[in-house]
């Protein structure tokens, strides 16, 4: 009869310290692919992984790497994204057009050279008047003008 030995073979060191080296290896390539599975998926959906909504995502999410169940998440957690998305675009929208028409209007005035608030006449006229520069004739030319835009009224 032909006895088979049986060994077990027990790992030495070497083994061991490569099999280490491919677990870091290999845990290493899975986060990245893990990382680029979410930034593209948050990229389908209209979102930035390191701003906002995405950042939140890329925080909370700890299920399976793939754009379903990634955009399932985010519209479980936080409601309808194109909702999302839509409601910030129309507002940086609203405020390039008020930029736009306030600047306009500057223009406009400093065509005009006029201040934007009504002027107060009478403080005007007054000042006119009471001013050490204003000569008597200059005056008294003034306050017969406004006796007439009064009558006028």
């Amino acid at each position: 009869m032909n006895e088979e030995q049986i060994t077990t073979d027990t790992p030495d060191e070497g083994s061991i310290q490569q099999l280490r080296e491919e677990y870091k290896r290999l845990k290493a390539e899975n986060k990245a692919y893990k990382q680029n599975v979410m930034n593209s998926a948050l990229q389908s959906l209209g979102l930035e992984a390191d701003k906002g909504i995405g950042k939140a995502v890329t925080k909370l999410y700890d299920g399976e790497m793939n754009s379903e169940s990634i955009a399932a998440f985010v519209q479980e957690e936080f409601g309808e994204v194109g909702a999302i998305n839509a409601n910030t675009e129309p507002a940086q929208e609203t405020v390039a057009d008020n930029v736009v028409a306030a600047q306009s209007r500057v223009e406009q005035l400093q065509k005009v050279g006029v201040d934007n608030k009504p002027m107060d006449t009478m403080a005007t006229f007054r000042q006119f008047v009471n001013s050490p520069e204003t000569s008597t004739k200059d005056s008294i030319a003034a306050k017969m003008a406004m006796i007439e835009q009064q009558k006028d009224k």
